[in-house]
């Protein structure tokens, strides 16, 4: 069996997942991070995408959407601290699928820099609810 590693990710209102894992898939800011057992210590970024979380060697996943915010990785314990935070289950995908084409439409018709920022962000937002559903649900 692969060795594991505590996983705690927290929002401003609570915890929303704690747990094992085996490996960790995690958006950062310049590309996804892969974290594994004895990983190096590490304190990074991240944006909003999609966090993937092997729990066990046969291959089950979590996949859950999450915001901004910052990973630090340390002594077999990988703390996620985002501003928002969806397990899969969660997500409802007609709702995801809405947000997605609102926000791409705003982003097109925007010109000030501060609403396109805000569209753009949206648009982040949305796209990683719908990448943590699983296939059969999107």
């Amino acid at each position: 069996m692969a060795a594991s590693f505590n996983v705690v990710i927290t929002t401003p209102d609570a915890t929303a997942w704690e747990g094992e894992a085996v490996s960790a898939t995690i958006p950062g800011l310049v590309g996804y991070l892969g974290i594994w057992a004895n990983h190096a210590p590490l304190v990074a970024a991240t944006v909003p995408g999609v966090v993937t979380l092997r729990t066990d060697d046969a291959g089950s996943e979590k996949r859950l959407a999450v915001g901004d915010g910052f990973v630090e990785v340390s002594d077999n314990v990988v703390n996620l601290m985002v501003d928002t935070c969806e397990i899969s289950s969660e997500v409802d995908a007609d709702r995801a699928r809405k947000a997605f084409e609102r926000a791409k439409e705003r982003l097109e018709s925007m010109t000030a820099d501060l609403d396109r920022e805000r569209a753009r962000l949206a648009l982040s937002r949305a796209r990683a609810r719908l990448g943590a559903l699983d296939d059969a649900r999107r």
